[in-house]
């Protein structure tokens, strides 16, 4: 369990990069980028950012590319944001969870039709 600071530090990641992604990532070029989760280090000198996507696989691709190139000067802008003794490093992850769900699902429905279809 962690904690009070590390869930509040947590919170606070998330809220300023979700913002920051709000800015320089436009719609119409990068698709929806979210902020998911974001899980800290005991230590609070790493961070991983769970991203969800909305949009074309190109968008993500897109998005990925950007957030690898500048992932020190968005870092440099959430430290300035969250103030702590040490800045974390900051690495980003797309969650694919969703859209695994969504396949397990369509499985599923198809599994279901097939069986209706036969006698």
């Amino acid at each position: 369990m962690q904690s009070l600071r590390h869930q509040r530090i947590r919170e606070l990641l998330k809220r300023e990069t979700g913002e920051l992604l709000r800015q320089r990532l436009p719609l119409d070029s990068y698709g929806l980028v979210s902020v998911h989760e974001v899980f800290v280090a005991g230590d609070l000198k790493h961070a991983n950012i769970l991203l969800g996507h909305v949009g074309s696989k190109d968008q993500r691709d897109l998005a990925a590319k950007y957030l690898l190139r500048h992932r020190g000067e968005l870092q440099k802008e959430i430290s300035s944001q969250v103030v702590m003794k040490y800045a974390p490093q900051i690495r980003f992850t797309f969650d694919d969870s969703i859209e695994r769900g969504n396949d397990v699902l369509s499985i599923i429905e198809d599994m279901e039709h097939s069986e209706e279809s036969s006698p």
